[in-house]
């Protein structure tokens, strides 16, 4: 961004930046609007107003720096982070994001008073919180790993549940000899279902399809 152009969430917020910015008072700006700015959903997807300050000319102020978008993202937090902790203050919640990058994924751990607001009815609403910043992510940050979407408590019950499935689909194959296909999972769940089948004896698992969602084959191992 040229450094005349200053962006906000609207044209107040934009001018209260260029005020900021270069020490001289609104009135004093000669500006014109490039971009009128997108509102999006719970912010996500939102683009700002941004305008361009003619002769824009800093006032020199002892000490003082101009901020960047750096410096107003708390420190160590991924784009995703950011977006979900937007998300969860606009509902009205009360919860910490606790961030960690395994296997390919990022995974944002919620807890804190409102922890088990975000799991009722089976988790529904924390599926779909991860369904939206993985589809928003596409295009906002396409840099950033899928993200998984964790509540302290919740998702290791969860999980229990996805080992019983996977080690009786395990038997199934066994048994039979013939091959298995779980249903479409993200990349953490995936990952379960290939740890669980490692510990298991002449089976193995292989990954089908494209794209976030995938299916597990269950297998015998050739001989």
């Amino acid at each position: 961004m040229d450094a005349n152009e200053f962006d906000g969430k609207d044209l107040g917020d934009a001018l209260d930046a260029a005020v900021k910015a270069l020490g001289r008072p609104a009135s004093e700006l000669d500006y014109e609007v490039l971009e009128g700015g997108r509102k999006g959903v719970f912010g996500l997807g939102a683009r700002p107003v941004r305008i361009r300050v003619a002769g824009a000319v800093p006032r020199a102020v002892p000490g003082a720096s101009i901020p960047t978008v750096e410096d107003r993202m708390p420190e160590g937090r991924s784009a995703p982070g950011a977006a979900l902790a937007e998300i969860l203050s606009k509902m009205g919640f009360e919860l910490r994001i606790d961030e960690a990058r395994h296997d390919g994924t990022l995974e944002l751990m919620l807890d804190g008073p409102d922890r088990k607001r975000r799991t009722a009815k089976d988790g529904e609403v924390l599926a779909a919180l991860e369904f939206v910043l993985n589809r928003m992510g596409r295009r906002a940050w396409p840099d950033e790993p899928p993200v998984r979407l964790m509540c302290s408590g919740f998702r290791s019950e969860r999980d229990d549940e996805l080992v019983e499935m996977v080690r009786a689909t395990a038997a199934q194959v066994a048994r039979s000899g013939h091959p298995q296909r779980l249903h479409a999972m993200n990349p953490y769940e995936r990952r379960v279902v290939h740890m669980t089948v490692r510990e298991l004896p002449g089976l193995t698992t292989v990954s089908e399809g494209d794209g976030f969602m995938k299916r597990v084959r269950v297998e015998k191992i050739a001989t």
